[in-house]
Formats: C-alpha cells, sequence, structure tokens
C-alpha cells in the first residue's frame, strides 16, 4: 500500500514536470519580457542621490530652567527652549518650506520653465510645498533625541543644497522667534520697574530683563544656538535609485511564479475543455 501511495506521489510530480515542460516557452517569454522591462526602465529612470545630516537640540541650563519658573510669576513666557518636538515640527512645517522655497527660488529647481509659466501663480508654492515636502524626510531618534535629515534629488549637489538651506532658514527662522520674543518680555519688564516698589521684586525683574537681552545677544549670534549640527550635509558620491540589480531580480522571481500559474492555469482549462469533449464524444 505505501509504495502505491510512493508511486502516486511519482506520477504527480512528473504531471507537474510535464505541465512546465509543455508551457516551457510561454514561461520563458514572459520571464525575460519582464525581466528585459524591468531593465529598460530601470536603466531609463532618472538617478537619485541621497543627502543626509543629523542635528541635536541645543541643551537647556538649570539657569535657564530656573528663569522660567520666575519669568512665569511676572505672567510672561522666556524665548521658547529648542526642543526636538518643537524642532521636528518646524522642520515640517508650511511656513518653513515656504520660507525655504522663495529665499533660494527653489520653484524654478523642482518645475521646468514650461510647467511654471502654465502653473496658476496661486498654486506655485503650494505645490513647491509639496514637491519639497515629498523630496526632503524627517526621522526622529528617540532613545537619542538626534534629528536625522535627508533630502534626495536628481543632483548631488542640489540634494545636499536643499538640506543646507532647510538649515539655514531654520536657524534664522528660531533665532528671530527668540528675538521678538526677548525684546516683547523685555518691553514689559521695563515697564514693571516703576509700578513695584519692593526691592526684592524689582530685583528679580532687573534679573529678567538682564536674561532677556542676554537671550537677544545670543539669537543674534545664532551659532548652535538653538540645535548643534553633528553631521551637516556633503554632496553624495553613489545614486540611491533606481537599484537596477534588486528590481531585476524581483522582477525574475516574481515574473517566474505569475508564469507557473499561468502555466498550471492554461493546463487546468485545457483539461476541462478535454473532458468535455470527451463526454460529448460518448454521448
Amino acid at each position: 500500500m505505501q509504495d502505491m501511495e510512493e508511486y502516486d506521489d511519482e506520477i504527480n510530480l512528473l504531471d507537474y514536470i510535464n505541465v512546465l515542460k509543455k508551457h516551457y516557452g510561454l514561461i520563458f517569454i514572459i520571464v525575460a519580457v519582464s525581466v528585459l522591462a524591468t531593465g529598460i526602465s530601470s536603466f531609463l529612470s532618472p538617478r537619485i542621490y541621497q543627502a543626509t545630516a543629523a542635528i541635536i537640540p541645543a541643551a537647556q541650563s538649570r539657569e535657564q530652567s530656573g528663569m522660567g519658573t520666575i519669568a512665569a510669576q511676572f505672567g510672561i513666557s522666556t524665548a521658547p527652549a529648542s526642543n526636538v518636538s518643537e524642532i521636528v515640527r518646524l522642520l515640517k512645517s508650511n511656513i518653513l518650506m515656504e520660507r525655504v522655497i522663495k529665499r533660494y527660488n527653489l520653484l524654478s529647481v523642482f518645475f521646468e520653465k514650461e510647467a511654471l509659466k502654465e502653473m496658476p501663480d496661486t498654486n506655485k508654492t503650494w505645490n513647491g510645498i509639496r514637491y519639497l515636502k515629498n523630496v526632503f524626510k524627517v526621522t526622529l531618534n528617540q532613545q537619542g533625541g538626534i534629528i536625522e535629515l535627508s533630502a534626495e534629488f536628481t543632483d548631488p549637489k542640489t540634494a545636499a543644497d536643499i538640506l543646507n538651506y532647510i538649515l539655514t532658514e531654520l536657524t534664522d527662522y528660531m533665532s528671530s522667534e527668540a528675538r521678538r520674543v526677548a525684546d516683547t518680555n523685555k518691553k514689559y519688564l521695563e515697564s514693571l520697574i516703576d509700578k513695584n516698589a519692593d526691592p526684592l521684586i524689582g530685583e528679580k525683574i532687573y534679573s529678567l530683563i538682564a536674561k532677556q537681552i542676554e537671550t537677544s545677544m545670543m539669537a543674534e549670534v545664532k551659532e548652535n544656538f538653538a540645535f548643534k549640527i553633528l553631521d551637516p550635509p556633503k554632496v553624495p558620491d553613489k545614486k540611491i535609485k533606481p537599484k537596477i540589480r534588486k528590481n531585476i531580480m524581483l522582477s525574475f522571481v516574481t515574473s517566474l511564479f505569475a508564469a507557473v500559474l499561468i502555466a498550471f492555469f492554461i493546463e487546468y482549462i485545457g483539461n476541462i475543455k478535454k473532458r468535455e469533449n470527451l463526454k460529448k464524444s460518448k454521448e
């Protein structure tokens, strides 16, 4: 009995092999066409280069934290501390993207002249923002608090330039915002001096005013004010897309699998028709 089962298994295996032999030409054509088409499309696809950078927020001192508590007693907020979540939100914000696009005239880099002419003026900025968000990515390393940036473009230098533009604009924006907050707080605190006769309160006010002046001066310098660049952008020397060899191998495997399924399906349909014809002939 066991010998009969093994014999049946051998017959089934031979049947499968015979089906593959029978439809070998079809399988070969499907695989060859798929691999050839993938190879040609991958070869003709534009080369994409990726530039990367890494930044980390500037550490806030204990003194700054203490000053923030004192400032809250007077109903003011200190210059916004540079934290990871704030920087990530700014990097992904439309306002920063728009500032970068306008400052460095990136619309002419992203779009052809003819495309820009046909594009409505009201849509140009939004199209530029969408394009920039598509090529620019932000990744947060939760464990180390490091923000990793990447930009992809067909020109390696432009990919690095995009990151430099964004980092420069981020620095300018956060510095100007810190100066604005510090100047507003300074004016408000100065208005409180004449209203308070308590020398202890007056001392706190003067300390806060001095701190606002210091913050404004530090923001003016800009260097490492809001964040520190751990790994500056560099012009990439190798493309990341398309991965021609990987694409061809994937195409070969998937097309071979699909071709085998098609071959067995055709054989199955053929067997059904044979049975129907056999029944008709007997009738």
